[in-house]
């Protein structure tokens, strides 16, 4: 299947950025500058037999519409590949969509292989079928935040927000 532009719309939808821009080193000075600055980036995916993907495109595009600069890295992903291009892409989060209800032990998966990587610092954002029970235990894992099936983009791009501003605020902190 192609989209408009007569490119394969999976290559369409891994190429979807919000800016371009140079990739900056990993907390430069100019890095923690610019990141007082600049809207945010992130890297969203899904990991494991997930294919269930119309939320996390559809979450691409709110968030390339708000301003954050978005890396679709589409489905089937490890955990240590998801990882990998957020610390190469130098992400302020990962976001990863569940349509089934292996979350639990994947968001852990996801949270090692973030440190292992060095990218102990990039958070985790998950969303799609998650149970609201399961939230504090996610939060428990190292999950920044999760959101289920009835979160609003309003709701949704407000948690981004103020984890990309806690985010940044550790760096400044962190600088002086």
């Amino acid at each position: 299947m192609t989209g408009d532009t007569g490119r394969p719309l999976c290559m369409q939808m891994c190429m979807l950025r919000a800016s371009i821009s140079s990739r900056r080193p990993r907390h430069s000075q100019e890095t923690k500058k610019s990141m007082t600055t600049g809207q945010g980036r992130c890297v969203l995916g899904m990991v494991g037999s997930d294919k269930h993907n119309k939320g996390i495109r559809t979450i691409a595009r709110i968030f390339r519409d708000h301003g954050l600069e978005v890396v679709y890295i589409g489905e089937h992903n490890t955990s240590q590949q998801l990882a990998a291009v957020a610390v190469h892409e130098d992400a302020d989060f990962v976001g990863v969509s569940f349509s089934n209800g292996n979350y639990l032990a994947r968001a852990a998966e996801i949270v090692g292989a973030l440190d292992e990587a060095g990218g102990a610092d990039i958070a985790v954002v998950l969303g799609g079928l998650i149970h609201s029970e399961d939230v504090p235990e996610l939060n428990r894992l190292g999950v920044a935040e999760a959101f289920g099936p009835t979160s609003s983009p309003e709701d949704i791009l407000e948690a981004i927000d103020r984890l990309i501003e806690r985010r940044r605020g550790t760096f400044e902190t962190s600088n002086a």
